[in-house]
């Protein structure tokens, strides 16, 4: 038995679905006040029903059977029903020339959008559209961006900024300016040359100009023949900073116009040679890098060890180190040398001693001594998988000591053969020997060796992960002390802050062998 249940009130949803409307047709009707108000305190009465679908006609000859859309589905409908090119741009002009009426709008993140009628939008006809979408054209064609303004007269955008703002240059449509306005901008040579001169450079930017060394530029600096604008800072790291001198290109450009100044010799002098403005301006005080590199070649030579120097732009300083030998300086006897030379005394706030560069370069000549290390490296069936290929070579002479493929007893993920190209059938394929005997091959060609390995720690652990898997729980090879990584030192070697890529190819052999070279380039300064 079904049970008929009378309503006594209709809510906006039910109603509008009742009649036959939308939602967004029936809201539009209500905030135009073709509705009546409802009759109960939570809706409209059943008795209303009938005249509110008498009124759907009307409603939909008022705002439409479809919902209105924004102006980049309008110009899609316009362009696909005529052929033309139509922008949204031009959706909004044909409403501010009264063609279109805006019947709807919405805000999103701020910004409020306009919406249209798309029985309106299809009225419109082939020659209304035409002219908004050629007048469009036109001026673009005639106008320019700022960008494209900026690289027409060869400016910086601050210049153009401020010469704008200073002539109350106005911007058209879609903030364009016209073509002729830009084009009387770089007729102007008296504004364009006063630019030119006005412009800043840094000093190398300067040296540039000159189309010399920045050291020539320099020695012009030191003899006050030029002489910076202005400064600004520069941020160094998270909490320091740089002073950058600035100096304007007119001032740059009056060097170049000095008699006494043979500029094309300047330019054709070697580096390492004496600088021919040295000879104009009287000579001069040796700069800072000839002071710490004279002392460092006087020091080096009395104790006779080699030493190294690296000069740091961002801080601006030097950092020193020295080879170390037995009975050879350490720390504290070049710091007493340095303060006991007054001419780099003056420069010890400028110097740092020990470098990480240093430290890199004594562990790759001491890793290369005979019978001190071999390089080893793995291949693996996942990121830390077991190992499926395994080399190792003697650091000194390149000797290969081992190079085997490895039967890991798993499969190899794909990711992991997509990265070295080593396929499930070659590691089970006969005579691949499993991990217990490559291990006992492992463990006698790095007796009473350093192992080394690029990252280290990752082939340590794979190495020690696959020992306990097949029951071999002491092991030293997963002693760290038996380890030395290469990664750390080359990135410090190159004064670098990130980790370097080793580019051995993927394949055991020709990673160890990569790590070699990558030792053999660390034991120069």
């Amino acid at each position: 038995m079904t049970t008929a249940c009378a309503r006594t009130w209709y809510g906006p949803v039910v109603l509008a679905e009742e009649v036959g409307l939308a939602r967004w047709q029936f809201d539009r009707a209500r905030a135009a006040g073709m509705l009546p108000e409802p009759g109960h305190a939570r809706g409209w009465l059943p008795e209303q029903v009938e005249p509110v679908r008498a009124l759907v006609s009307e409603i939909e000859r008022r705002f439409g059977v479809e919902h209105p859309v924004g102006a980049a589905k309008c110009a899609a409908r316009l362009a696909e029903r005529l052929g033309l090119a139509v922008d949204p741009a031009d959706i909004a002009a044909l409403a501010e020339a009264g063609r279109l009426a805006v019947a709807d709008t919405f805000t999103r993140k701020g910004r409020t959008h306009d919406l249209y009628a798309p029985g309106e939008v299809d009225a419109l006809t082939a020659d209304e559209v035409a002219a908004v979408v050629d007048d469009r054209l036109a001026w673009t064609a005639a106008s320019m961006t700022f960008d494209e303004a900026v690289a027409h007269l060869g400016w910086r955008r601050d210049e153009l900024d401020q010469v704008v703002a200073d002539r109350g240059l106005q911007r058209g449509r879609f903030r364009r300016f016209a073509r002729s306005d830009i084009d009387a901008l770089a007729a102007d040579t008296a504004l364009c040359d006063r630019l030119a001169d006005e412009r800043l450079v840094t000093a190398d930017e300067a040296a540039q100009l000159l189309e010399v060394a920045r050291r020539h530029f320099d020695i012009c600096v030191e003899a006050k023949w030029i002489s910076p604008k202005r400064h600004y800072e520069k941020l160094v790291g998270r909490y320091s900073t740089v002073d950058v001198p600035l100096y304007r290109t007119g001032d740059v450009d009056a060097l170049l116009a000095r008699p006494d100044v043979d500029w094309t010799q300047v330019r054709e002098t070697p580096k390492g040679k004496r600088s021919p403005l040295l000879e104009l301006v009287g000579g001069r005080a040796p700069t800072r890098a000839q002071v710490i590199r004279a002392f460092l070649e006087d020091f080096g030579s009395e104790h006779s060890i080699e030493m190294w120097a690296w000069w740091v732009p961002g801080p601006d300083v030097w950092e020193i180190d020295w080879e170390r030998v037995e009975g050879g300086p350490a720390k504290p006897d070049v710091f007493a040398a340095i303060q006991s030379r007054p001419a780099v005394a003056r420069y010890l706030c400028d110097i740092q001693l020990h470098c990480a560069a240093g430290q890199a370069i004594r562990f790759a000549r001491a890793m290369l001594e005979p019978g001190a290390a071999v390089i080893l490296d793995t291949e693996t069936t996942d990121l830390d998988g077991a190992v499926c290929e395994i080399a190792v070579i003697d650091a000194s002479t390149g000797a290969v000591l081992l190079d085997t493929l490895v039967n890991p007893g798993v499969p190899i993920q794909p990711g992991a053969q997509a990265v070295h190209g080593i396929s499930d059938s070659e590691v089970t394929g006969p005579g691949v020997p499993d991990w217990p005997t490559v291990y006992k091959r492992l463990l006698r060609v790095t007796k009473d060796r350093i192992v080394l390995a690029y990252n280290a720690d990752y082939d340590r652990g794979v190495i020690t992960a696959d020992c306990h898997r097949h029951g071999i729980s002491r092991t030293r090879l997963a002693d760290r002390s038996h380890w030395a990584d290469v990664m750390v030192p080359r990135s410090d070697h190159a004064r670098s802050r990130r980790w370097l890529r080793n580019g051995g190819g993927h394949r055991a052999l020709g990673d160890v062998q990569q790590t070699r070279q990558h030792l053999l380039r660390m034991t120069a300064p």
